[in-house]
């Protein structure tokens, strides 16, 4: 998920227009001055370039992590996606 383009509806990486196959990559966040690496997030992953898009059904349960790790006074933390 570093690209700014969104995956599209046909199942090509909007980026190469390789083929997406499901997967989980490690994702880097920036909350101001803190790095947040959430690793195993549920993804959809380029055949060709290697890019990730996180899957849609992921992505709230990210952002409760990431409010939840907003308050810790680390400057870095690497954590486990886990659904709930």
């Amino acid at each position: 998920m570093i690209g700014k383009a969104e995956k599209d509806s046909t199942g090509k990486c909007p980026l190469c227009g390789g083929g997406l196959h499901d997967g989980a990559s490690a994702m880097p966040f920036f909350l101001d001055d803190k790095i947040v690496v959430v690793k195993d997030v549920p993804s959809e992953v380029c055949a060709d370039c290697g890019e990730a898009y996180m899957k849609s059904g992921a992505a709230k349960n990210v952002e409760k992590l990431l409010d939840t790790l907003e308050s810790l006074h680390a400057e870095m933390s690497i954590v486990h996606y886990k659904v709930a």
